[in-house]
């Protein structure tokens, strides 16, 4: 899933790289119908790597999942009544952990104190979605461009811009919900690192990302309109906000606002940020690495080193990882031509590669894309017909680290009236489980005495929410139960 995924520390300091070899499938429509609009498509995948896509037409929200052959016939998911804000460069978000699935998007008039960001959510992979809920009590203030991630015990995290009374002040806020996204929790403020009297880029969106209790909030700044791009910081699930890193160091220094955000992917310590700056002249995308804990990051780094003489531009990026490969994604023109580019490396313990793939030419927009277990899944925005394209392909991981998504470790039945069995090939006579309720507090701790199952009875628990949190000698992997 997209994001969140945990593995062992890397090096990037090798370049010894295998050919990085996809075998794509044909492009094809996500909808072949113009109706449903195309913008800014996002894409996460669920449990079993099927994709899953959002995109806006500038007044609704719609969802796609995928079959196993095909994309089903989009859904509304504003089905309130309301209006949803989004264009081609800025619209709704969507995460996923497992099948937990939570999307967010904002109503409009965006300046209007009536127009509200909810969060709408899912627990079978998106074939159902619950009402929404609402995000942002601000009081008098307005808020803009929500962002999802989700923790490890599935609860949604939400980034947002909230400006003051007067439309003015921009700043990134978090807010956090403990109770799978029904009520969320006072914002914080996670942006103005930069200088005291900075604020952010007003018109530029961004992506939340998290991995265990590391959460990092990038956005495009403004301090006197220098637009580099920070990340704000935390190291404690999103509670606290504690220092910023500048991950750019690039001074662009520009009048307006380009509306162009940053993505990142959070790998143990290391956050990865891509963003696009034209500090050099002309509009070119990069990525950063550096520590979470640090507060200083290390300079640009630009995407494709080998760059084509015939280039013109690049924007939108975006990035994603799973299970030691790392991708990712632009729009770009190169000799006048639009075209979809990607830079994939199949194992990042080699290093991260410097080069470029075009895998579609012509009427391209706004990307996204997902990676799952040997899949890639991309997808963008179609100008010429009006539709969300996608295009897939498959490859061969070189990584032999450990995904917890990979855990074979699973709760039947769930949910259950009288007990779960937990059962999974990770699971040993050296295992350990903790049963907690829905707030972390202890029920029961206990070592495990047979390889590969243990039995929970739940007979004496009220219905309701429960965690089971197994430490394996593959590592740690938390389990949500329901109690009928």
């Amino acid at each position: 899933m997209k994001r969140i995924l945990s593995i062992g520390f890397f090096l990037f300091t090798a370049f010894s790289f295998c050919q990085n070899i996809i075998n794509w499938n044909n492009a094809a429509d996500v909808s072949n119908m113009s109706m449903y609009g195309n913008n800014f498509p996002r894409i996460v995948v669920d449990a079993n790597g099927n994709p899953l896509v959002i995109w806006n037409n500038g007044s609704n929200l719609y969802f796609s999942r995928w079959n196993g052959t095909g994309f089903l016939t989009p859904s509304q998911l504003n089905t309130n009544g309301s209006s949803v804000a989004g264009a081609n460069w800025m619209g709704p978000d969507i995460a996923s952990r497992g099948d937990t699935v939570y999307v967010v998007y904002k109503t409009k008039p965006e300046n209007d104190t009536s127009s509200h960001i909810w969060c709408i959510s899912s627990f079978d992979g998106g074939i159902t979605f619950n009402t929404s809920n609402r995000v942002d009590y601000i009081g008098n203030n307005f808020s803009r461009f929500p962002t999802i991630t989700i923790d490890n015990l599935g609860n949604p995290i939400i980034g947002f811009m909230e400006f003051n009374a007067a439309f003015a002040d921009p700043q990134w806020v978090v807010s956090k919900s403990l109770d799978f996204g029904n009520t969320f929790s006072n914002p914080i403020q996670a942006s103005g690192w930069s200088g005291p009297n900075s604020e952010v880029c007003d018109c530029c969106p961004s992506k939340i990302i998290s991995n265990g209790l590391n959460v990092a909030m990038p956005y495009r700044d403004n301090n006197s309109n220098i637009r580099d791009t920070w990340s704000g910081i935390s190291l404690d699930g999103g509670n606290t906000f504690t220092h910023g890193i500048n991950v750019d160091q690039l001074n662009w220094t520009i009048m307006s606002c380009p509306a162009s955000g940053p993505d990142g992917v959070i790998i143990e310590d290391t956050l990865i940020t891509t963003y696009m700056s034209a500090a050099g002249g002309g509009y070119r995308v990069y990525y950063n690495k550096s520590s979470m804990t640090s507060n200083f990051g290390s300079s640009a780094i630009p995407l494709d080193q080998f760059t084509p003489a015939t280039l013109n531009s690049q924007n939108f990026p975006r990035v994603d990882y799973n299970l030691g490969s790392l991708v990712f994604a632009w729009k770009q023109i190169s000799g006048g031509i639009q075209e979809l580019a990607i830079q994939f490396t199949e194992n990042i313990q080699n290093g991260i590669n410097p080069t470029q793939e075009v895998i579609d030419q012509n009427n391209i927009g706004g990307v996204d894309v997902a990676l799952y277990n040997g899949q890639i899944w991309v997808v963008w925005e179609d100008e010429s017909s009006g539709t969300v394209k996608y295009r897939n392909g498959n490859y061969t991981s070189q990584a032999t680290l450990i995904s917890k998504d990979k855990f074979s470790i699973k709760a039947t039945p769930n949910p259950s009236s009288n007990q779960w069995v937990i059962s999974g090939e990770e699971i040993n006579n050296n295992s350990l489980i903790i049963l907690s309720t829905i707030n972390g507090n202890p029920i029961n701790v206990m070592s495990i005495e047979n390889d590969h199952s243990v039995i929970l009875d739940n007979t004496q628990l009220t219905s309701g929410i429960y965690f089971a949190t197994l430490y394996t000698n593959a590592g740690k992997v938390v389990i949500r139960l329901m109690k009928n």
